[in-house]
């Protein structure tokens, strides 16, 4: 699945996404691959960390992290596991 990550990242460079962002995301994906492999993940599973989130951080963190979710899964065609999600 890290390849699936570096492609995205690539993506987003070629769309001219900032570096700062690239390695945030680049960071935020890596780190929930470690938890469970990303090709992996269900709609289960992004409810399940986004509910963690909402325990341990700040709401404007939650928003982030969704958006990230949403932007990654979007783009790998599995929007159907985030279309829930408010962004």
């Amino acid at each position: 699945m890290i390849r699936i990550i570096d492609q995205f990242l690539l993506d987003l460079k070629i769309k001219g996404t900032a570096e700062k962002t690239i390695t945030e995301y680049s960071k935020f994906l890596k780190g929930i691959n470690r938890i469970k492999a990303l090709e992996k993940w269900d709609k289960t599973d992004v409810n399940k960390y986004i509910m963690e989130k909402h325990n341990e951080c700040f709401i404007g963190t939650v928003v982030i992290c969704k958006t990230k979710i949403k932007a990654f899964f979007t783009w790998a065609g599995k929007s159907e596991i985030v279309c829930h999600l408010n962004t």
